[in-house]
């Protein structure tokens, strides 16, 4: 437990040096150079830590299973006294077969107890690798010939993205809904025209925020090349101060604060469009946004041609989406996400919840529902139409690219972009971004 919080600990210093170091000036760009390096080093230690952390969770579900599979056996055996149901091989020192132990309900309980108390800090320590890539990149940015401080790593979620958005050199709106305080930057390109230029709205992860969004995924810079509005929302905090979106859908779910989100991304596409009235409407969301973003499409919204998710994805209840209308879905996922797992979890229970199973639906399943909807269906073994080169975390064209068009309602596509070896943080660049906009403003 010690060994955690010194990782904790060390990742917090990492991002202050990182700050510190970019805010420093140009003229000490040798040293910079290296300190960059140490802070890679330490970053990709702190993900060797990850991995180590996942593989004894890992392990301690394996023995979760196994003491609930001898206690249930002993109980058997005890109510039944029957020897041929002993296991093999197993006998007393007269060559009888052997009682086994049962195993104290203390001890299953304390299992659990290490196995949930472990889950949850892979969670965080996954949430703050996020939180220094995104640093990393940045610092990155700017070592490679930016000229002026980094200064998009100070300030509130609403000033860094303000100071992105500006510099991207799109005309910077404030949309302010009167339920909440925090006001959406909208990004206007410079030449626009009523009815038809597009709107996309990108939806920061858990933990996340607006400005982390805008420097992960720069789609600022494409509103002036690509004609299109971008809107940058953000989601509320919850008791412990991280930002995040309401997926369920639900209102009254105290555990997620009571908030409607769906409603509250409706209302404010509604307020932006008093700036200008827009044409097709599009929802990009990372993570805990992809799954906002799905429900999105489950709602439905005036205008929505298209949803595309990073590494989110919905739940296995599908009751929540019923009556939904198609739409164009784009689904991005890393086939190494230790996060929000690309095949889905359904095999244990939500940690966060009361014990009842785990929620999200996988990849392939959620292209299922959504091709059904457009009256299509996504194969069983569908094939690669294109392979990309997007992830410069993993060597090679690691996506696999994967469309469903034939027999879907008019105009309507199903894609999938299946990133080998990516985690649940890929590091995606400008080939990514180039990718996910032409995508996105296809869907017209």
């Amino acid at each position: 437990m010690g060994s955690l919080r010194f990782l904790g600990r060390s990742a917090v210093c990492l991002l202050g040096a990182a700050i510190s170091f970019a805010c420093a000036g140009a003229g000490e760009a040798p040293a910079g150079d290296e300190r960059l390096v140490a802070l890679e080093a330490k970053t990709r230690s702190l993900e060797a830590t990850l991995e180590a952390l996942a593989s004894e969770n890992a392990e301690l579900r394996n023995e979760v299973a196994i003491l609930a599979e001898q206690a249930g056996s002993g109980e058997g055996r005890e109510a039944t006294g029957s020897a041929g149901e002993q296991e093999e091989g197993i006998t007393d020192s007269e060559g009888q077969p052997a009682k086994q132990p049962a195993i104290p309900e203390d001890d299953r309980a304390h299992t659990v107890e290490r196995l949930n108390d472990l889950d949850a800090r892979v969670r965080e320590l996954e949430d703050l690798a996020s939180t220094v890539e995104w640093v990393l990149l940045a610092v990155e940015q700017w070592a490679q010939g930016e000229d002026k401080p980094l200064s998009q790593l100070e300030g509130t979620a609403l000033e860094r993205t303000v100071r992105l958005a500006a510099d991207s050199g799109g005309e910077v709106h404030f949309i302010v809904h009167p339920g909440r305080e925090d006001p959406s930057v909208l990004v206007m390109p410079l030449v626009a025209v009523d009815g038809e230029t597009p709107l996309i709205v990108s939806l920061h992860g858990y933990g996340g925020d607006s400005g982390y969004q805008t420097t992960y995924v720069p789609l600022h810079e494409r509103v002036n090349t690509h004609g299109f509005a971008l809107l940058l929302p953000n989601g509320i905090r919850d008791s412990e101060g991280n930002r995040f979106w309401n997926p369920t859908g639900q209102a009254g779910d105290s555990a997620k604060a009571g908030q409607d989100d769906a409603a509250y991304l409706t209302e404010l596409v509604a307020k932006a469009e008093e700036v200008m009235d827009f044409g097709p409407v599009y929802f990009f969301g990372y993570s805990n946004g992809g799954f906002m973003s799905y429900q999105i499409a489950c709602k439905g919204l005036p205008g929505l041609r298209a949803v595309a998710s990073l590494a989110g994805t919905s739940y296995v209840d599908n009751a929540l989406c019923e009556g939904a209308s198609p739409v164009s879905v784009l689904h991005v996922h890393g086939t190494a996400d230790d996060v929000i797992r690309f095949v889905g979890d359904e095999s244990g229970p939500d940690q966060q919840g009361d014990g009842e199973p785990a929620f999200y639906a996988g990849a392939q399943d959620m292209l299922m529902r959504w091709s059904r909807r457009a009256g299509c269906d996504w194969p069983e073994q569908p094939q690669p139409y294109a392979t990309l080169d997007l992830d410069v975390h993993v060597a090679g064209s690691e996506t696999q690219a994967f469309r469903l068009e034939s027999g879907c309602a008019d105009g309507i596509e199903i894609e999938l972009w299946m990133s080998v070896g990516s985690s649940h943080a890929p590091g995606y660049g400008d080939a990514f971004v180039d990718a996910l906009v032409d995508w996105l403003l296809s869907q017209e």
